[in-house]
């Protein structure tokens, strides 16, 4: 097998332990966020520092019992991990001639769900790796939670600004005051035929509910937005962003940038609640490894045009 056709095949692998940590991760995260809304702010605080507790003792057993799984650790965030780190070639050569062999159209993820072990004959070590690579994302995200708070507290408090006009579907484009600091604060690079390509982009997949124009993006990117538009899906807008700052086409604090200038309503209708860091985090953590899926592939197809421009 080229390595070529070695690589076709771990991505098809790749896709089914993404399918599973994607679900996975997102059941315990939505989980300890709904919990939290019942909670105040230092009974929050406690519980997230028991999961951390609890979450890096069952790393710790895991790593001590499947040494196999010891590179996963310094690639669990990148969405091709199959491929890059060391666990394949940490395998026994009769455990890797397995990976070989199996065919990818064969799983069944129903299966899966009623015993996530099902698999671990066909393709050893599967549901330990789909765990390992959870919990080390789950640890990261509450780190991740704690840090922001953090620095949110040591940040001097601002004057609350003005409410901003809200942006629905029922109602008109109103415009809203300018909130930036700076001018460009995504320290975006993109020129005009790039932001043009993304509002079609945003546009094709309804990401929000209304239809942007580049001039409305270009106010978006200096947070100075012409009206706040709802999210249609958190996903979409988190892959979006993520995908431009891989590329280095915006800042790697994104997320921070679009929950402090409250630049998004989420889609959650019922409730007029801006999307914060939390939620693009979340988000994001969801869409790593699935830009072949639906709406994704065809916001990673536009991306991938933008070096073209």
């Amino acid at each position: 097998m080229t390595e070529e056709e070695l690589k076709v095949k771990f991505n098809y692998i790749q896709g089914i332990f993404n399918r599973c940590i994607n679900h996975a991760y997102q059941i315990i995260t939505d989980s300890i966020v709904a919990k939290s809304e019942y909670l105040n702010r230092e009974q929050a605080d406690e519980l997230e520092q028991q999961e951390y507790i609890r979450t890096t003792d069952e790393l710790a057993q895991l790593y001590i019992r499947y040494s196999v799984l010891d590179d996963i650790q310094n690639f669990y965030s990148i969405p091709d991990f199959f491929w890059e780190s060391g666990f394949y070639e940490a395998l026994m050569p009769d455990e890797k001639r397995k990976y070989l062999l199996f065919s990818p159209l064969s799983f069944n993820y129903s299966r899966y769900e009623q015993d996530n072990s099902v698999y671990d004959e066909e393709l050893p070590y599967f549901s330990v790796v789909v765990r390992v690579v959870v919990l080390e994302r789950y640890s990261a995200y509450l780190r991740k939670k704690k840090e922001d708070r953090a620095q949110t507290e040591t940040q001097p408090k601002q004057e609350q600004e003005e409410q901003k006009p809200i942006t629905n579907t029922e109602f008109p484009i109103k415009a809203v005051p300018p909130i930036a600091e700076t001018e460009n604060p995504f320290g975006s690079i993109l020129n005009d035929k790039q932001i043009e390509l993304i509002a079609d982009c945003i546009n094709e997949v309804k990401m929000f509910n209304a239809s942007v124009t580049v001039d409305d993006l270009k106010a978006i990117l200096s947070c100075k937005p012409n009206a706040i538009l709802r999210s249609n899906n958190n996903r979409y807008v988190a892959f979006l962003f993520s995908e431009l700052s891989s590329r280095s086409l915006i800042t790697a604090n994104w997320q921070s940038v679009i929950a402090n200038n409250k630049l998004f309503l989420s889609k959650d209708k019922s409730r007029d609640k801006y999307l914060n860091q939390g939620d693009l985090a979340t988000a994001t953590n969801y869409v790593k490894g699935i830009s072949h899926e639906k709406g994704f592939a065809t916001i990673y197809n536009y991306i991938k045009q933008l070096k073209r421009l």
